[in-house]
């Protein structure tokens, strides 16, 4: 392929570029919320976190009906239309906290990880206003970002209790050191603007 061929192919990719957004368009109804916990990389981010954190723990049980019943809650509170929320920041230094307890290798108290996975049910969830007119399909959305919210945390909680072997738990250190690095970096250039 000679030079002024590729000039024009990449002009051509630069030229049909989108328009940029802060999140992507997922679809909607039910299955455009399905997809909202996977295609936000801050949610998705703090449910693999979480999902390995709970995962690597004997007692699951307990942070999981935190985390769903906390997720309900926030689901419910903005079928109510609440003002807007500093949700995305505090996710982010939550998702850091978890990271760092990650890399650390360390269980904080049965109680303080209860607390933990409950306080990214709620913020994943007031994070998560549907952008629609209507009423019902809003409500449609809540639902699906509910359901992929516990789906995504189940599939790496599941996923979690496999890694048991020396080097698989020091690839979850290493994982958990990368998202406290991400979480952290965003939150300050968040809070920087």
């Amino acid at each position: 392929m000679n030079g002024c061929v590729r000039a024009v192919l990449i002009i051509v990719a630069l030229t049909a570029a989108d328009v940029a957004v802060a999140h992507a368009p997922m679809g909607e109804g039910v299955s455009g919320g399905l997809l909202h916990p996977y295609l936000v990389p801050a949610h998705a981010m703090s449910l693999v976190a979480l999902g390995l954190f709970i995962g690597r723990r004997r007692e699951q049980g307990i942070p999981l009906l935190a985390f769903a019943a906390a997720l309900i809650g926030g689901l419910v509170a903005l079928t109510f239309a609440i003002a807007e929320t500093p949700a995305a920041e505090i996710l982010l230094g939550n998702t850091g906290l978890l990271g760092v307890l990650l890399a650390a290798d360390w269980n904080p108290p049965k109680p303080l990880g209860w607390m933990i996975a409950a306080v990214t049910g709620g913020m994943i969830a007031l994070d998560s206003p549907p952008e629609t007119i209507s009423v019902q399909e809003a409500d449609l959305m809540l639902l699906g970002t509910g359901l992929g919210a516990l789906s995504a945390l189940g599939a790496v909680i599941g996923g979690a209790g496999y890694l048991t072997r020396p080097w698989q738990r020091l690839g979850v250190r290493v994982v958990g050191s990368w998202i406290a690095a991400s979480a952290i970096l965003v939150l300050a250039l968040t809070l920087v603007r």
